[in-house]
């Protein structure tokens, strides 16, 4: 059976979600085909008891729907997937609209506007002006709002002149509100795209421009606009990634998410405070003590205000694992443990246990426990090419320090094997690994007599500039070498 789009905006619905759109179903004024009622409720079913529906053909679908195979065609039944689609597609639009008030009420102007009903203007106006006053985000879509609202009130107050001419129409004219407004929301806008550009520009080696851009950062650093919330974090942002050797832009944008990250939207603010993570995480890889103390502090931030996860999202593997990662890396193993123990829980079902027992497996590393490192890897199946590279390489240094000889043979000799089938890692992402393995087997077969060979696989390795684990190995290798006179 061909993949349904249904089927995949369905599975994403809450429990809550289906309710209500079988609801919007049943409502002739969105749906009058009872067929319609019926197919959601066989999806309904499959989805909310996770069985596979796919294994159903079309014919036993439309049987299902229809109670008989009388008039089956595959015409039909794609016209009948088709209809409760777009009926999906028009109940998510609806529900956006719904929680859009400030647009909403707009709409509803223009409503009134075309219908002549004058005379209701004012009550719209009074709510719009009420909603402003407690709208809890200030991002860029709000000043588009306001200006929404100000053109309204013009055109109310210039057709109110119309039809009186003893109005004050200098004091009813609000043409500069109306303006300003757009402008906040035009260059807070223009920012927000321009960083996005240069983000990917900078992650995927492209070289996309927004022509005037000059002139918009020139608008967001005059007095009139600086201090506008969304205009002020776009702007800094950018300058993060244009300039991302003074750090004091960095230190900026702290302050800004510190100050204003309550002011946007649950998803900008998530990606407000990416851009901050991003640019220290990136300075910390370098090698920067300093930005790493500075990632974990603000791992810690966004696990504490909600921007890694919610009730609604699982907390990325990714960042689960690098929280681990990078904890170890600053010495908080004890707030590692206890970081996997609260928020695995958070990790989606399918990852959940192979990324709880690697990054406990890391912990254990740290430990020197090497024998419950083992304990976390051996029996745990890796899908990510990521983790099953990393895991055999965290017991390569288990079975070596362990001195299990076999068992470390035998890794060596499936690890590159791995490699050797594994077509998603490059040339020089692969080169890093066989050099461990190559390095490690030789380490393996010398003893502390071997002081030439020893010293010359040192040099060999020092030398290296792909291979991973480096600093372990010349570790190790040292260890068999004789103390220098």
């Amino acid at each position: 059976m061909k993949e349904r789009k249904i089927l995949r905006v369905l599975e994403k619905f809450s429990v809550a979600e289906l309710n209500s759109f079988r609801k919007f179903l049943i409502s002739p004024f969105f749906n009058q085909n009872e067929r319609i009622i019926a197919l959601f409720d066989l999806i309904d079913d499959y989805v909310r008891n996770k069985k596979d529906f796919y294994e159903l053909s079309n014919e036993q679908l439309w049987e299902k729907v229809h109670g008989n195979l009388k008039d089956f065609t595959e015409i039909r039944l794609r016209k009948l997937f088709s209809d409760i689609f777009a009926l999906s597609e028009e109940y998510m639009a609806h529900v956006e609209f719904s929680e859009e008030k400030s647009f909403k009420l707009s709409m509803l102007f223009k409503a009134y506007k075309n219908r002549g009903l004058r005379e209701l203007y004012p009550t719209i106006i009074n709510d719009t002006t009420q909603i402003e006053k407690i709208h809890k985000n200030k991002n860029a879509e709000f000043y588009l709002h306001k200006y929404m609202h100000q053109r309204s009130i013009m055109e109310f107050n210039l057709e109110g002149q119309i039809l009186a001419r003893n109005e004050d129409l200098e004091k009813k004219l609000n043409v500069e509100e109306v303006s300003y407004n757009l402008d906040v929301f035009y260059i807070a806008e223009k920012l927000k795209y321009y960083c996005n550009i240069l983000s990917f520009n900078r992650s995927y080696k492209i070289n996309k421009k927004i022509i005037g851009i000059e002139i918009i950062l020139k608008l967001a650093q005059s007095d009139v606009f600086k201090d506008y919330p969304p205009i002020a974090v776009y702007y800094t942002i950018s300058k993060t990634i244009t300039e991302e050797n003074n750090e004091a832009h960095y230190y900026k944008l702290k302050e800004l998410i510190n100050e204003y990250l309550h002011l946007f939207t649950e998803k900008e603010a998530k990606e407000i405070f990416e851009s901050a993570l991003n640019y220290s995480v990136t300075k910390g890889n370098k090698g920067n003590a300093e930005f790493e103390k500075e990632s974990f502090s603000l791992y810690k931030y966004g696990l504490s205000n909600n921007l890694l996860y919610n009730e609604k999202i699982e907390i990325p593997p990714t960042y689960f694992r690098n929280i681990v990662a990078l904890s170890l890396k600053i010495g908080e193993i004890r707030w590692a443990e206890t970081f996997i123990d609260d928020f695995g829980k958070y990790l989606e079902g399918n990852v959940r246990e192979s990324n709880i027992n690697f990054s406990r497996a890391r912990v254990e590393g740290y430990k020197k426990d090497w024998k419950k490192l083992i304990g976390y890897l051996v029996y745990t199946e890796y899908t990510e090419v990521f983790q099953a590279v990393l895991s055999r390489t965290l017991l390569l240094i288990a079975y070596y320090e362990l001195i299990e000889i076999d068992s470390l043979e035998s890794l060596l000799n499936s690890f590159k094997l791995y490699l050797d089938r594994e077509k998603s890692l490059n040339k020089e992402r692969k080169t890093q690994y066989y050099n461990l393995i190559k390095f490690t087997r030789t380490l393996l077969n010398l003893t502390k007599k071997d002081k030439d060979k020893l010293q010359a696989l040192k040099e060999e390795i020092e030398k290296a500039e792909a291979v991973v684990n480096k600093a372990w190995l010349l570790e190790k290798v040292g260890e068999k070498l004789p103390p220098a006179p």
